[in-house]
């Protein structure tokens, strides 16, 4: 590595830059501001911390590390980024607690009916007609994690908390902690037939597209209730309306939508028995903190020639 070495901190956060710089005095700090007075410096750079564009990688040419400020890559990886000598390393494990709260949330108000009985409250209504003989108790049902990283593992170990059977579904098969069960791809339509509740945390990639068909919801429990703040575009959104309507799916909390934003008019607006929130479940008053953290984490081994850590699988997209 050679002794200055000159990274982009797309924040505009000054206390952010001056503790980059402490890491090392040699290190050449190249502002979003510089970089928009003088877009030939992209060439230059040898690392970056987010806020840069899929064709401003491209023009990178000199780009050996790049620091994602989001746990999803998000179609930054192309074919020309796979060959290229470049470490993606991302925000992973940031989302976990808010997503999880999220989901859990979602669920609750479902299960418990609690978005009825706000509507009865907004009136001033005294009317429990229809709420306490409608509720589901999550004790005791089968809670399925498709998908078991950072969130999944953390939204596995809430589900134990409310003494639910809990399975996962993970390319590897590797067990965790939380998990009763761990199912493998080849088991999918095993575990969604398994699973009363459904969390889809999947990220984008090429294999997740579409991976909730027409044949994955009849798989399913009559029933079950899916839950996705992974990505939209993981469910088949035509084939999910139609599990609504034919009563097989039994609900849909949706942070995330395919398309999103989700138009005007689109038939999920009033498809029975769905919860849509606009893809919010990851914020949290800390999450720039947060990420920050995992950067000048990265940034301090960078210099020091060492491993980083949430190193992105280029290949698997995540």
């Amino acid at each position: 590595m050679r002794e200055t070495q000159t990274i982009f901190i797309g924040s505009g956060d000054p206390g952010l830059i001056e503790r980059a710089q402490t890491l090392s005095p040699t290190l050449q700090i190249i502002s979003s501001r510089q970089l928009k007075e003088n877009p030939e410096a992209l060439s230059t750079i040898d690392a970056a911390y987010g806020w840069l564009g899929k064709d401003q990688v491209a023009q990178a040419t000199g780009l050996r590390w790049l620091q994602l400020a989001s746990a999803g890559v998000n179609g930054l990886i192309t074919p020309e980024i796979k060959a290229r000598d470049l470490i993606i390393t991302n925000a992973r494990g940031i989302h976990a607690e808010p997503i999880t709260e999220h989901m859990f949330g979602m669920l609750l108000m479902i299960t418990r009916r609690l978005g009825e009985a706000w509507d009865r409250h907004k009136i001033g209504k005294w009317n429990g007609e229809g709420l306490g003989d409608r509720v589901l108790l999550l004790a005791g049902k089968t809670l399925g994690i498709l998908g078991v990283g950072a969130i999944g593992g953390q939204s596995a170990k809430v589900g134990k908390a409310f003494d639910m059977h809990v399975v996962g579904l993970r390319r590897t098969g590797e067990p965790h902690e939380y998990v009763d069960r761990m199912y493998t791809l080849d088991q999918t339509h095993e575990f969604l037939a398994a699973s009363d509740i459904i969390m889809n945390i999947l990220p984008k990639t090429e294999k997740t597209m579409g991976f909730l068909g027409p044949k994955e919801f009849d798989a399913m429990k009559p029933g079950a209730i899916l839950i996705n703040t992974g990505r939209g575009s993981t469910v088949d959104t035509g084939a999910m309306i139609a599990a609504l309507q034919s009563g097989k799916l039994g609900a849909a909390l949706l942070d995330v939508t395919d398309p999103e934003p989700l138009p005007e008019g689109h038939p999920l607006w009033t498809a029975p028995n769905v919860f849509i929130t606009p893809h919010y479940s990851g914020a949290h008053p800390e999450y720039d903190e947060r990420a920050d953290k995992i950067f000048l984490e990265n940034l301090r081994r960078y210099l020091a020639g060492e491993p980083l850590i949430n190193v992105v699988d280029k290949e698997e997209g995540y």
